[in-house]
C-alpha cells in the first residue's frame, strides 16, 4: 500500500472533497437546528416574562391590601395604591376591591354588621384581586394573569 498516495473515503472520494461534503452536512444542519433551537429560546423567555409579570402582580396586590387594611372603605384609593405600586402597566379598571364578612367560629360568609352566634361582631375580610393580559409570542394569544390577596380589616 502506498502511504504517499492521497487518502480516499469509502466512495472512493479524495480526502479534501469529502472533507468540504462533511462541511456542507454540517452547514444543513445548523441551518435546520436553529429555528428549533430560537424557537425554544422565545419560548423559555416568555415564559419566564409571565412568571416575573404574575410575581409582579401579586406584589401589586399585596400593597392594595395594606392599604385595605389602613382604610378598607377607601375602594379608589386601594385601587390607586395597587396602580401606583407596580411598573407593569395597569389602571384601576384592572383592580377589583370586594369586602366579604365571616364568623370566627364559622368558616362560611356572614352578613356584614350583624353579630355571630358567639355575640361577637362579624369580621370583615377585603380582597384585592388585579388582573393583566399577557400576550404569549410564539402562539400569538392572550391569557389573562390574575392574582389575589385576602386581609381581614377589622
Amino acid at each position: 500500500m502506498n502511504i504517499s498516495r492521497p487518502l480516499r473515503s469509502l466512495t472512493g472520494m479524495p480526502a479534501a472533497l469529502a472533507k468540504l461534503s462533511r462541511r456542507g452536512a454540517a452547514a444543513v444542519e445548523f441551518a435546520l437546528l436553529v429555528p428549533v433551537v430560537l424557537a425554544g429560546l422565545t419560548g423559555v423567555a416568555n415564559y419566564g416574562l409571565a412568571i416575573f409579570e404574575k410575581i409582579e402582580l401579586e406584589s401589586a396586590a399585596r400593597a392594595g391590601a395594606q392599604m385595605a387594611i389602613r382604610d378598607r372603605e377607601n375602594t379608589s384609593a386601594i385601587q390607586q395604591t395597587t396602580v401606583d405600586s407596580t411598573n407593569l402597566t395597569i389602571t384601576t379598571d384592572d383592580v377589583s376591591v370586594s369586602t366579604a364578612c365571616r364568623c370566627a367560629d364559622i368558616d362560611s360568609t356572614a352578613t356584614c354588621g350583624t353579630t355571630c352566634a358567639d355575640n361577637e361582631p362579624t369580621q370583615f375580610y377585603t380582597t384585592v384581586t388585579v388582573t393583566k393580559n399577557f400576550t404569549l409570542l410564539l402562539l400569538g394569544t392572550n391569557v389573562t394573569l390574575s392574582e389575589s390577596v385576602t386581609v381581614r380589616t377589622q
